[in-house]
């Protein structure tokens, strides 16, 4: 796949980062006191959304009505303009009442996902990403002291043991099992009825994700693979996941379901995930294939065209 041609949301960032090894401090403090530059409020990860379909971009002149403490990620650069984002949970406990909520409101990102274009999805997703990581790693994992964020939020380090760390991403690998003309979709427990995807787990240490992506369809659904085939990843920021796609070849389709991950599972029909995915009247009833923002739609889509 050539570079650039990623269809997941959340991907293809727009902005240019800057290279994390080096000391851009006062490149960053000049930038969040230039009132061009344009910072996103986020509200326990979810963005300040205007008039329910515009991300809620402010100057970051608008600082001032956040603590001092509030924490703020440098996000990158777009036609030499400054990108940040700003954890707007510091200002209340409440998305109602936390700061420029007048102005709109703090929208769920999965919501917004359907809502605000694709170039704005993957900057927030970073703005997200960052400060999730720093609300749960504020202490330094080697002596438990609490550290200094760096370079704008794209690694911390430790004031007293100088241990350096850098923002965690969960590998996943996430597989749509074909066999002839179906595809398996199954569902989690907690997830509501006719609620299906491709299944998916993460990596574990010493694996390849093609080796995970084999070990998750059999220990959940019993199914083996072979022919197993890359095709994209996409960036959860869900809290933090790096999802890598493949379509596999089923050896058949007898299921061994691990009820304690899976709920149902249920071979589809190429021609019917056609249907469901165009919303026809003769799509079959009870089924509901996931959004187009997932990774797992995309994987729908590249298989049934």
């Amino acid at each position: 796949m050539k570079i650039g041609a990623n269809p997941n949301w959340f991907a293809n960032n727009p902005l240019l980062r800057l290279n994390n090894e080096k000391d851009s401090t006062a490149f960053i403090r000049a930038r969040l006191a230039d009132p061009d530059s344009l910072m996103i409020p986020l509200w326990q990860g979810d963005p300040l959304v205007i008039d329910g379909k515009k991300a809620g971009f402010l100057s970051t002149a608008a600082r001032s009505e956040f603590p001092q403490g509030a924490t703020t990620v440098f996000l990158g650069l777009k036609n030499d303009r400054a990108y940040f984002g700003i954890d707007a949970s510091a200002t209340s406990q409440a998305p109602e009442t936390a700061a420029f909520a007048d102005i709109g409101e703090y929208m769920s990102l999965r919501m917004a996902a359907s809502e605000l274009n694709r170039d704005d999805l993957a900057v927030i997703g970073h703005a997200r990403w960052l400060i999730e990581w720093r609300r749960t790693h504020q202490f330094c994992s080697a002596c438990g002291h609490e550290t200094d964020l760096q370079l704008g939020g794209a690694k911390s380090q430790c004031p007293n043991c100088e241990a350096i760390h850098f923002p965690r991403s969960n590998p996943v690998a996430i597989v749509l099992a074909t066999h002839k003309d179906a595809c398996l979709l199954g569902r989690g427990p907690s997830w509501p009825p006719g609620f299906l995807s491709a299944l998916a787990g993460f990596i574990e240490a010493g694996e390849t994700p093609e080796e995970a992506a084999k070990r998750e369809l059999f220990e959940e659904a019993g199914i083996m693979l072979t022919d197993v085939r890359y095709q994209f990843s996409q960036p959860w920021p869900f809290p933090a996941s790096m999802m890598m796609g493949f379509i596999a070849d089923a050896e058949d389709r007898d299921l061994n379901l691990d009820t304690d991950e899976i709920e149902e599972a249920r071979w589809v029909a190429k021609s019917d995930i056609r249907l469901l995915l165009d919303k026809d009247e003769n799509a079959p009833e009870g089924i509901f294939v996931p959004p187009r923002f997932t990774i797992a739609r995309q994987l729908l889509e590249i298989w049934a065209r």
